[in-house]
């Protein structure tokens, strides 16, 4: 990986417990270009770095589908709740 590394915040439906958290971070590290994955099923946020120059936010999604879990449109919450 390169210091090139971008980063997208997803708001995912589905997580319940470190057991999906785990299942999540397993599929996307299977993703060309993917550095690091910080999912946390309390709040249902998934944080991805990955190097912009092989893959992007559209593959990350796709693969968080592939594994069961639903990506949200309208992104995560920020500090105040709001989307």
């Amino acid at each position: 990986m390169t210091d090139t590394m971008a980063e997208t915040m997803l708001q995912v439906e589905g997580m319940t417990c470190t057991g999906c958290e785990q299942r999540i971070g397993t599929a996307l590290h299977r993703v060309d270009g993917v550095g690091e994955v910080t999912a946390d099923h309390a709040t249902g946020q998934v944080a991805v770095r990955f190097d912009p120059r092989v893959t992007g936010p559209e593959a990350v999604r796709a693969r968080i589908t592939l594994a069961g879990f639903a990506v949200r449109d309208d992104g995560p919450a920020d500090e105040d709740g709001r989307r």
